[in-house]
């Protein structure tokens, strides 16, 4: 099944976030049987960082010199029982001071929250129902064996999950559309956008977003990212590239459209299992198409040379290969801003992209409507 998206915690500023005011957290559990000692979990530079914090008298304090609001989880240290609920609880951390009350535990604590926190919880409300449905059929589907996923009621799960997929979708593009100001806006969008952006969706929600959330780290990291989608949207020719095949010798990519009708551009690699397990229904449609005029440009992000050219040879895929055998610093791949693989480009007989990220049945559907 498709992979879902989580949209986790989202949320809000306001026009005071401009001015650096420091992140603030007062904390009071009365009647306190922690430790002496919380656990502060947050991100830092893409790494998981915690941070040990004194409770005095069921009482602490936390003071951090964030960029931007920040979604941290605060969790008793204290030793649990076989079976026992973490003692925790996740929210925003943003700029001015957030007070947070309760009695025995962390997790049933109130915080008495800014704009953030309320957008957030908002936004939970909206989706929590419909991700709770897709958890329950995500549970059913890797549940069921492989040999029934072709019987109608599987086909149906499917159906069912890809329309809720889409409803959070909706959710959090609505959210965002009236929420112009908010910071939930803004990480909305960049969760929205995820490995395989959607320019013609993701740059409209952009635009229209206030300018003062565009100065913080994510809102130039998006910035950044749709700057690099803009060369692949749909109906762009996509540049043209030059890279090294398994011989070694240059094949660019104009070279490989002008011989067809339909180009998919595919970005691999040997050491991805989703991409192995996908190269089938490529070799299925290479097979079904290419003599209609349906070309593949595969590049892979290995390092390895040996590793790649067997992969290639046990998968059975007879077209075009290349590679800088760089991994993840694969000069092609960094240039049009590949973060996951298996991704993909479908172009037309000009050179102009049609689709992105198109996989089995889709891809194949595609291709079968583009050759007639």
């Amino acid at each position: 099944m498709k992979q879902f998206i989580i949209i986790i915690s989202l949320l809000t500023p306001f026009m005071s976030f401009g001015q650096q005011k420091e992140y603030h957290l007062k904390g009071h559990i009365s009647n306190w049987k922690g430790q002496d000692s919380i656990a502060l979990i947050y991100v830092k530079d893409n790494q998981i960082a915690i941070d040990t914090i004194i409770v005095t008298d069921g009482r602490f304090e936390i003071k951090k010199d964030f960029k931007e609001p920040i979604s941290i989880g605060l969790r008793s240290m204290r030793p649990m029982k076989k079976n026992e609920i973490a003692d925790n609880k996740r929210f925003y951390l943003e700029p001015g001071l957030i007070l947070l009350e309760g009695t025995d535990s962390v997790k049933t604590s109130i915080l008495k929250a800014h704009r953030v926190n309320v957008d957030n919880q908002e936004l939970e409300n909206a989706t929590s129902p419909i991700l709770k449905r897709l958890g329950a059929l995500r549970t059913t589907a890797m549940a069921t064996p492989k040999e029934k996923r072709e019987e109608p009621a599987f086909k149906e799960l499917e159906k069912e999950y890809a329309a809720l997929q889409d409803s959070v979708k909706q959710v959090n593009i609505r959210f965002v559309k009236e929420h112009p100001k908010s910071f939930i806006s803004l990480v909305a969008i960049n969760q929205l956008a995820g490995a395989t952006m959607n320019y013609s969706v993701t740059a409209p929600l952009f635009e229209k977003l206030d300018p003062s959330l565009k100065q913080f780290p994510t809102g130039k990291e998006l910035a950044g990212r749709l700057e690099v989608a803009k060369k692949t949207k749909i109906g762009t020719v996509m540049p043209s590239f030059t890279s090294l095949d398994t011989a070694r010798n240059e094949l660019h990519l104009n070279d490989v459209v002008s011989k067809g009708k339909v180009t998919l551009v595919d970005f691999w690699a040997s050491w991805c299992a989703p991409c192995r397990a996908e190269n089938p229904n490529v070799v299925k449609a290479f097979n079904s198409f290419h003599s209609k005029g349906f070309e593949i440009i595969s590049v892979s992000l290995d390092d390895n040379a040996q590793r790649w050219k067997d992969a290639i040879v046990k998968d059975g895929m007879p077209w075009y290969h290349v590679s800088g055998l760089k991994k993840w610093e694969e000069p092609v791949a960094v240039f049009f801003g590949i973060n996951a693989v298996p991704d993909n480009f479908l172009l037309d007989a000009k050179g102009r992209v049609v689709a992105r990220g198109l996989k089995g049945e889709a891809l194949y559907k595609k291709i079968e409507e583009m050759t007639r």
